[in-house]
């Protein structure tokens, strides 16, 4: 079998137990005593570390999962509601203080708090038991927390209470929906300075030629979403909207702050090392078994341990008239899986990226301490309020449980967070500088939501229905749930509270759009609640359920998502062009991810034109990773080549090679090396390539290396080139631009809406007047040229060792991942811990992948990557997952990790080997399959 032909199950379950089973532990032989549980339970466990729960109620069910969580992940919890709450220096010292700062100026805790306070009983019930499971398991081991304590010189934790598990929600869903504006808006300003300079039109700059909201490939999820009424509104909008020297001052402060940040820093920009995720269901027209079959892969960061944990539910409530039978992924600190199945249907997720967040330049009244005591709306003062907050750092002084207050912070540097009561007490995250002007932010989570209770009820649902009202109290983290059933329904929910605006209720843009940082001294308001829609939970007029984007079985019989947007709203490059049916600007998001989407929906018609779809060929799009970017881009190269211009690059025979290499290559990036993880391999016993995957994993090196030097050429050498290298723009935003520009090419001959030309610098040897076609041609070519040139330089000897020969260019040599664990090694993998998986080399740390920039099997690395190091990845697939809705389903998941948290068990790597290889593992949904596959046995009774 060829290297990059995947199959389904890439090994048995027998292969995976060489590496040793019993990761969870002997049979019990007597009941743990389980204080707060209402009645007998159990938990099972499967050779994979699998728990089953098994309960007498809903209650009873999260407080056995809050004991599976801790006993399996108690640091992982630890350290995930204390980055949300802004106490993590207590666990890692000094080097975490910054970020405590910004995440106790942020709030997530204030919100949490408030969420549990407005939640309902049937959400708090199980809260409080899953808080219950999780101390007795504390309790009991008081004495043997996990090791991570010791090295952190510390012997005791903290008991675990329901706020701490939604504030890890609002952790996810800051992740997932928050949008800093102000690295944007900060490049705005400066292209608009300096085109005043230099006499160029700096907005143009910006909006038209390096920060389009227009994606690269337009296949959106919904087509047809808008009729022709809602097409082209005319806006009232101020076409020189911007932001003076003082403001950019502001916005340079706040960027400098977080943009190292790990969390915080990827929020700068919208389309650049943000979350992402696919799935696609196709309905029983088109499928071999008559019935719908989802797949679905949430990309999220890939450490150790993994996000998830795995686990099946079964409560025998009797307050509901059918047992709940769920089973899939569970966020450790919350009680209930968010990705699954139950009996009747399967959901997935991906995250769309609707605008909940707005930012605003805000005007101050100081006291004499610099702080702020009232800011000013229309005109009129309204008070701010004070939240005064204490450090605490752990000390690393030999001293166990050494944790002293930290007295460095001053009261404008987060001793007080300054909230602002109309921002939906939004906080001010920049000082207000001499003249009393400041940034805050206004957010959909700062307040009370209820995703949690969103997830509650769609694991008690039954039918699409009962889906579609659940979905309606998920308020923030905005995704697209995609639902299938045994009924035979596919059906598309987009969730989450889109706030209206003032300005654009009006149909007017009042200054900046609002996704860059907007006025706040009046005219950009989100409108107070007037209408009251079911399950929201925003103080704010937001769109009614029935605008979102949704889709029941459609016509066309599939339905995809891979955070591209879901409607085109933005395909003409306008985001605020489309009408509300009632009135007023139509606006979700000013972009998406286009790439992935792309591929997935060319594939997905492939496969229905031929009919009978199967699991099989399910399998084989997730492991797909022949990329749309290089379809879309090649052909301007190879033409390029073929047109002969004018430069001695053209004639260079290494630029030749490359050209056939390229030219016969079929856009896949398989790691071209035995050492390589590629789709249907055996981990433990890695195939050599084929000839073929040779040559295609060494056209995939040279077109990456030709990418990112063609960036740097065009995008960045023109921005350099007027001042503006220091505000260049993310390296997504510069290859969408740079696209368009090639795409532009015929008519504009490189030159943008700004008036400035792309393409201008221009290899040895060509005139710098040459014709515009001859300049980019060179220029082209070049950018490949000067790819090979650094692949065979000392900066990659340790990969390459300086040959020149480009068969040695493999990919897998530069495409390589690390799950970090937070201590680092040797709690990482690869590493010096006994494990099956060693880096790759000296100098090349970590596990050779396939894959590459927005490939379906996502592993994106930096698009402007031009070191050794440079195409790592470290976010990708946190599950696998493939549901056909058969009568007996055929269930089919991964994780790329372990259930189990402890180092030097089995469990730390359970289902690792699989996720390397594509392959998979049953999801168990049948309660009588998950107890005659038990191998330990927990027995909980109540005391």
């Amino acid at each position: 079998m060829s290297k990059s032909t995947p199959r389904l199950r890439a090994l048995s379950l027998a292969l995976l137990l060489t590496i040793g089973a019993g990761a969870s532990g002997a049979q019990a032989q007597t009941a743990i005593p389980a204080p707060g549980l209402q009645a007998n339970g159990t938990i099972t466990y499967d050779s994979q570390g699998v728990p089953t729960i098994t309960a007498a109620s809903d209650v009873d069910a999260a407080w056995l999962m809050g004991y599976a969580h801790a006993r399996d992940r108690f640091f992982q919890m630890d350290q995930l509601r204390r980055v949300a709450s802004g106490t993590l220096a207590e666990l890692f010292g000094q080097a975490a203080l910054s970020s405590d700062v910004q995440f106790r100026t942020f709030g997530l805790r204030r919100a949490a708090q408030k969420s549990w306070e407005a939640s309902p009983a049937a959400l708090r019930g199980p809260l409080r038991a899953y808080a219950d499971g999780v101390n007795a398991w504390l309790a009991q081991n008081a004495s043997t927390l996990p090791i991570e304590y010791g090295a952190l010189e510390l012997t005791r934790a903290q008991p675990w209470s329901p706020v701490d598990s939604l504030v890890i929600g609002k952790l996810l869903a800051l992740q997932l929906s928050f949008d800093d504006d102000t690295g944007y808006t900060a490049r705005l300003g400066a292209y608009q300075q300096a085109g005043a300079a230099a006499g160029f039109n700096g907005a143009a700059l910006f909006f038209e030629d390096t920060h389009r909201s227009a994606p690269a490939d337009d296949r959106a999820s919904i087509p047809g979403f808008f009729s022709d009424q809602n097409k082209s509104v005319r806006i009232k909008s101020d076409p020189n909207a911007g932001i003076d020297a003082e403001q950019l001052a502001l916005l340079q402060t706040h960027v400098a702050r977080v943009e190292g940040h790990p969390i915080l820093g990827p929020l700068l920009n919208r389309r650049e090392n943000r979350a992402g995720s696919n799935w696609w269901m196709v309905s029983g027209e088109h499928t071999a078994s008559g019935r719908p079959i989802l797949a679905n892969d949430p990309h999220l960061s890939m450490d150790t341990p993994t996000l998830f944990h795995e686990a099946h539910i079964v409560s025998n409530d009797p307050a509901f008239p059918q047992p709940m039978n769920t089973a899939g992924l569970v966020a450790p600190g919350t009680p209930l899986p968010i990705l699954g199945c139950t009996s009747d249907f399967c959901w997935g997720l991906t995250t769309n990226s609707l605008d909940v967040t707005d930012w605003y330049f805000e005007q101050f009244i100081l006291n004499t301490y610099g702080l702020p005591t009232h800011s000013i709306t229309n005109g009129v003062a309204e008070p701010v309020l004070w939240v005064f907050q204490s450090y605490f750092v752990n000390r690393f002084d030999g001293v166990m449980d050494n944790a002293a207050r930290d007295n460095s912070i001053g009261y404008t540097n987060g001793a007080v967070t300054v909230l602002v009561p109309r921002r939906n007490f939004g906080p001010m995250l920049v000082a207000p500088n001499a003249q009393g002007q400041g940034i805050t932010v206004q957010y959909a989570g700062w307040g009370s939501t209820f995703e949690l209770e969103a997830f509650r009820k769609i694991n008690r649902a039954t039918n699409l229905e009962e889906f579609r009202q659940a979905v309606l109290n998920f308020d923030v983290g905005s995704q697209n749930f995609g639902y299938v059933d045994k009924a035979g329904n596919i059906a598309y929910y987009v969730s989450a509270e889109a706030p209206i605006r003032q300005d654009l209720q009006a149909n007017t843009v009042n200054g900046l759009p609002p996704f860059l940082v907007r006025n706040g001294s009046g005219g950009n308001e989100w409108l107070p609640r007037q209408t009251t829609h079911p399950g929201q939970a925003l103080p704010y007029e937001v769109l009614a359920p029935s605008e979102m984007p949704q889709w029941v079985n459609p016509a066309q019989g599939y339905i995809a998502n891979a955070n591209n947007d879901p409607v085109g709203a933005t395909f003409d490059n306008n985001p605020l062009n489309q009408q509300r049916a009632g009135g007023g600007i139509y606006y979700l998001a000013p972009g998406g991810s286009p790439f992935r989407m792309g591929r997935i929906d060319r594939e997905l018609q492939d496969l229905i034109a031929r009919g009978n779809i199967t699991v099989q060929d399910m399998a084989r799009l997730q492991a797909n990773t022949e990329l749309l970017d290089a379809e879309l881009v090649l052909p301007h190269l190879l033409n390029a080549f073929d047109n002969r211009p004018a430069c001695p690059v053209a004639n260079d025979a290494k630029v030749a090679e490359a050209i056939g290499y390229l030219r016969d290559w079929d856009l896949s990036h398989p790691t071209g090396i035995q050492q390589g993880y590629d789709a249907g391999d055996n981990p433990f016993a890695l195939a050599a390539p084929s000839e073929t995957e040779i040559a295609n994993s060494v056209a995939a090196t040279l077109f990456t290396m030709f990418r990112s030097q063609a960036i740097r050429g065009t995008i960045d050498h023109t921005l350099g080139q007027v001042g503006l290298g220091s505000f260049r723009p993310g390296g997504t935003d510069a290859y969408t631009a740079l696209i368009h520009h090639l795409k532009m090419f015929p008519s504009r001959q490189g030159r943008g809406a700004s008036g400035l030309d792309f393409f201008t610098r221009v290899p040895s040897g060509v005139a710098a007047n040459a014709p515009a076609a001859t300049r980019r041609d060179c220029i082209l070519l070049d950018s490949l040229k000067r790819g090979i040139d650094r692949l065979a330089s000392n900066d990659f000897a340790p990969a390459f060792g300086n040959s020149t020969n480009l068969r040695d260019y493999r990919w897998g040599r530069l495409h390589r991942i690390v799950f970090d664990h937070p201590l680092g090694d040797p709690l990482s993998i690869p590493s010096d811990n006994g494990y099956p998986f060693t880096n790759l080399a000296p100098g090349l740390p970590g596990l050779a992948r396939p894959g590459g920039f927005q490939a379906v099997d996502a592993s994106s690395h930096d698009v402007r990557g031009d070191g050794l190091n440079s195409f790592m990845f470290g976010s990708g697939p946190i599950r696998r997952f493939i549901g056909e809705m058969t009568d007996t389903p055929t269930l089919l998941q991964v994780i790329p990790g372990g259930q189990d948290g402890k180092i030097g068990g089995p469990g730390y790597i359970s289902q690792l080997p699989l996720w390397l290889v594509n392959g998979y593992k049953p999801l168990v949904i049948d309660p009588q399959a998950s107890a005659a596959s038990a191998v330990a046995t927990l027995q909980f009774s109540p005391r």
